[in-house]
C-alpha cells in the first residue's frame, strides 16, 4: 500500500505524539528500573530530530491546506521561526565567540523542537480510536505504577534518577516527566465525553502530577481543570455535581494525608520566600529585566549565557524571549500563544464548539500561556504544540464548513437540471450526489 504525503504525515504524527509524551514516561521508567538500556539517550531530543527530518521531507504536502485555511496564523508561525533563525545567525555572524556559538546552538535546538511540535499538533489525529486506546493504556500503567510507588515506599514524590546508581544522566528529571504527563492528561480530558470519566481523570491526574513533583505543571493542570469544570458546570447540572465531587475528593485527600504532604516541595508554594529555587528564579528574572531595560528594542542575544555562564541561566518566563530575540521576537512569541488561546476560547465559549480538537487547543494554549507568563522560558518547546493544535482545529472546522456548503449546493443543482437527467448521470457514474473523492534537548539548570 502506497500512502500519500498527507496520510503518512498523519501516521507519523500519531506515532510521534505517543512516543514523545506517554512513551517518554514509560521509556525513562524502564531505563531507571534497568529493564532496558538507554538506546535513545534522553528520547525526546533524538526522536524529535527523526521527526524533523521526516517532516521536512513531507512539509510540501501540508503547506497548501495549512496556509490557505488558517487565515495567516500558520504563515505567521513560520515567519516567527524564520525570524528567530535569522536573528540568531546575524548575532553570531556579527559578534562571534563561544557565547554566541552556544546561544546559536541553543536556538537551533529550540527551532527543531518548535517545528516538530507545531506540525505534530497540526496533524495528530485526535479522533483516532487506536491512539486513544494507546493513551488510555499508558495512563493506566503510569497511574498504577505511581500508586504502587506511594503505597510501598510512603514517598509522595517519584524521582526516577534516584533509582539508578550509575548512568543517571540518561534518565529524565521530574520536569520531563511532568511535561509528558501534562500533555497525556490534557489529551485524555479532551477526547473524553462523559462527566464521570473526566472527573476520574482529574482526580487521578492531580495525584500523578503531584507525585511527579513539578510544581508549575501541577498547578497549571489544577487551574486548567478548574476552568474547564466551571465552563462545563455552567452548561450542565451533571458537570456542576462533578465539580463539587472533584473538589470534595481533593479536599478529603489533602486533609487525610496532610502530615505526609506538609513537607513536600509541591506545598512550598504556600511560602516560596524560603525556597532556593524560587530565589534563584527571582534573581534570573531581575537580571533579564536589567538587560531588557538596557536595550529594550534589540534585547541581548545570549545574555543569559554571558551573565550566568550556563545555557540554563535564562529567566523562567516569557522575558527570556525579549532578551534573546528582541522586542519583535517577544511580541511574535507571545502573540502566537495569545492568538491561539483567544481563538480557541472564542470557539469553545462563544460558538459553543464541543469538538475534541477545540478542547485540546484551548487546554494546551491555556496551560502554555499561564506557564510562559509565570514559570517557563522561551526554550520550553510546548507552546509550539499549542500553536499546531489551534491550526489543527481551525483547518478541520473550515474544511467541515466547506464540505457542508458543497452538500447544501448539491440538491439545488439537481432542481435546476432537467427531470431525470441528474439521476441518469449518477447511475452511469455509480456515485451519489455528494461524493467528491477525499474530503528540551537541553535541561534547565534549576
Amino acid at each position: 500500500m502506497i500512502l500519500s504525503g498527507d496520510a503518512l504525515t498523519k501516521r507519523v504524527s500519531a506515532l510521534g505524539f505517543f512516543v514523545l509524551f506517554p512513551g517518554f514516561i514509560l521509556y525513562h521508567t524502564l531505563v531507571a528500573m534497568g529493564m532496558i538500556p538507554a538506546l535513545l539517550g534522553g528520547l525526546f531530543g533524538v526522536v524529535s530530530v527523526m521527526l524533523f527530518v521526516i517532516y521536512c521531507a513531507l512539509l510540501s504536502s501540508q503547506l497548501h491546506v495549512l496556509l490557505s485555511t488558517t487565515r495567516g496564523f500558520a504563515l505567521l508561525t513560520f515567519a516567527f521561526f524564520a525570524y528567530v533563525l535569522l536573528w540568531a545567525l546575524a548575532n553570531y555572524g556579527l559578534v562571534g565567540g563561544s557565547i554566541m556559538r552556544a546561544a546559536l546552538i541553543q536556538t537551533i535546538e529550540t527551532l527543531v523542537l518548535w517545528l516538530v511540535l507545531f506540525i505534530l499538533g497540526y496533524r495528530v489525529p485526535l479522533d483516532s480510536p487506536r491512539l486513544a486506546r494507546a493513551f488510555w493504556l499508558a495512563f493506566v500503567l503510569i497511574a498504577g505504577y505511581l500508586l504502587f510507588h506511594v503505597a510501598t515506599t510512603g514517598q509522595w514524590m517519584f524521582f526516577a534518577r534516584r533509582m539508578v546508581e550509575e548512568g543517571g544522566e540518561n534518565v529524565s528529571t521530574y520536569q520531563g516527566y511532568a511535561r509528558s504527563a501534562l500533555v497525556l492528561l490534557v489529551f485524555l480530558i479532551a477526547i473524553s465525553e462523559r462527566a464521570v470519566v473526566r472527573a476520574g481523570l482529574i482526580v487521578l491526574g492531580a495525584f500523578v502530577m503531584f507525585v511527579l513533583g513539578a510544581r508549575s505543571e501541577l498547578y497549571a493542570f489544577l487551574a486548567l481543570t478548574l476552568v474547564l469544570l466551571l465552563l462545563w458546570a455552567g452548561m450542565s447540572v451533571k458537570y456542576m455535581l462533578t465539580l463539587l465531587a472533584v473538589i470534595a475528593a481533593m479536599i478529603a485527600l489533602v486533609v487525610s494525608q496532610f502530615e505526609a504532604l506538609a513537607g513536600s516541595r509541591q506545598l512550598q508554594v504556600l511560602d516560596l520566600t524560603g525556597t532556593s529555587s524560587w530565589l534563584a528564579r527571582q534573581n534570573l528574572g531581575l537580571r533579564a529585566t536589567e538587560q531588557i531595560m538596557a536595550n529594550p528594542l534589540l534585547g541581548r542575544f545570549g545574555g543569559h549565557i554571558s551573565s550566568a555562564e550556563i545555557t540554563g541561566g535564562y529567566a523562567h518566563s516569557m522575558l527570556s524571549a525579549w532578551v534573546n530575540y528582541g522586542l519583535l521576537g517577544f511580541v511574535l512569541y507571545l502573540g502566537l500563544t495569545v492568538s491561539a488561546f483567544v481563538g480557541s476560547t472564542y470557539r469553545l465559549i462563544i460558538v459553543g464548539a464541543r469538538d475534541a480538537r477545540w478542547v485540546f487547543a484551548f487546554s494546551i494554549n491555556f496551560v502554555c500561556l499561564l506557564l510562559i507568563v509565570l514559570a517557563k522560558p522561551v526554550f520550553w518547546p510546548l507552546p509550539a504544540l499549542g500553536w499546531g493544535a489551534f491550526a489543527n482545529a481551525l483547518v478541520a472546522a473550515r474544511l467541515r464548513q466547506s464540505s457542508d456548503a458543497t452538500q447544501q449546493a448539491g440538491p439545488a443543482g439537481t432542481r435546476r437540471g432537467a427531470p431525470g437527467q441528474h439521476d441518469a448521470a449518477r447511475d452511469s457514474q455509480g456515485c451519489n450526489d455528494n461524493e467528491s473523492g477525499t474530503s528540551d534537548l537541553r535541561p534547565s539548570a534549576l
